[in-house]
C-alpha cells in the first residue's frame, strides 16, 4: 500500500514542477527595466524602479517625511509601462511610497505587469500558480501517507519536496534563465556609495536603473543609498515612519532632500 502511495506522491511532484517552472524559453524581447524589475522582484520592484527612473530623469523630489512628489511637467519614456502612468498619475499630490503603492491605478498596473510576464512565458500565470500549488499539497499527502505505511525512506524526500515547491518563487526557468544572463552581463557595481554620482555622467541614467531593475537593494545601496533609504526603497521605515509629525524635533534636518546642499544633493 505505501508503494503506490510513494508513485502517486511521486507523481504529482512531477506533474507540480512542470506547471510550476515549464516553460524553458520565453519572449524576452522589449521588456525594459520596469517588466526586469518585475520579473526580479514582483511588482513592488518594479514600482521602485519607476520611481528611480523617474528620479535619475530630475522629474521626482523627495519632500518632507520622505514623500514623493513630481517636479511640474513628466516626460514619459519612449515606451512606458502602464506603472510609468499610474505613478506620474498618483503623484499629482506628493506621496510617500507605501501610499503611492496602495494607489488602486498603481495596483492595476502591478497586475497588468505580472500578466504581461506571464503572457512571456517568464513567470507562472495565476491558475498555473494555484494548481501546481494544489497539486503540491496532495502529493506532500500522498508522500506522508507513504510515511505512515513505512515507507519513510523515500517518503520524507519527497514530503519536503512537495512542500518546497508552493514556496518557490514564480518565475519559469525561461524567466530564471533571463535574469541570470542579464546580471552576467550587467553585474552589480563594487564602487563605494560616496563615489557613485550617476546622474552626472551622460546616459547614466539608463545605466543606473537597468542595475536596481536586476540588483534591487544591493544596487539601491550603491547608486542612490540617502534617497533610497529617505523614501522606503531600501524596505525600512521612511522618515515620515520614524520621525513622526516633527522632523527638527528628532534632530532630521533634510540632509537628504535634494536642493539642500547636505548628503549626496541634487546629484543623488
Amino acid at each position: 500500500m505505501g508503494t503506490i502511495w510513494v508513485v502517486g506522491s511521486l507523481a504529482g511532484v512531477v506533474v507540480a514542477s512542470l506547471l510550476r517552472w515549464l516553460p524553458v524559453r520565453g519572449r524576452a524581447e522589449g521588456l525594459g527595466t520596469v517588466r526586469l524589475a518585475a520579473l526580479r522582484g514582483g511588482g513592488k520592484a518594479a514600482l521602485a524602479v519607476v520611481v528611480v527612473e523617474f528620479r535619475l530623469a530630475g522629474a521626482l523630489d523627495a519632500g518632507r517625511g520622505g514623500r514623493l512628489r513630481l517636479r511640474g511637467r513628466v516626460d514619459l519614456p519612449a515606451e512606458p509601462t502602464p506603472a510609468h502612468r499610474a505613478v506620474r498619475s498618483a503623484l499629482a499630490r506628493p506621496l510617500a511610497l507605501p501610499d503611492l503603492a496602495a494607489r488602486p491605478a498603481v495596483q492595476r498596473a502591478r497586475r497588468e505587469l505580472r500578466r504581461d510576464l506571464a503572457r512571456r512565458h517568464l513567470v507562472c500565470g495565476p491558475a498555473r500558480l494555484a494548481a501546481a500549488r494544489l497539486i503540491a499539497l496532495a502529493a506532500a499527502g500522498a508522500a506522508i501517507a507513504a510515511v505512515l505505511h513505512g515507507d519513510a525512506v523515500p517518503g520524507v524526500p519527497l514530503v519536503v519536496v512537495a512542500l518546497a515547491l508552493p514556496l518557490a518563487g514564480p518565475r519559469t526557468v525561461a524567466g530564471r534563465r533571463e535574469l541570470a544572463r542579464l546580471r552576467r552581463l550587467h553585474p552589480r557595481p563594487p564602487v563605494p556609495a560616496e563615489s557613485v554620482r550617476p546622474v552626472d555622467r551622460p546616459g547614466a541614467p539608463e545605466e543606473a536603473a537597468l542595475l536596481v531593475a536586476l540588483h534591487g537593494r544591493r544596487a539601491l545601496r550603491t547608486l542612490l543609498p540617502v534617497f533610497a533609504a529617505g523614501t522606503g526603497l531600501l524596505g525600512g521605515r521612511t522618515a515620515r515612519d520614524v520621525v513622526s509629525r516633527s522632523d527638527e524635533a528628532y534632530g532630521f534636518h533634510h540632509a537628504w532632500i535634494p536642493g539642500s546642499g547636505a548628503g549626496n544633493g541634487p546629484g543623488l
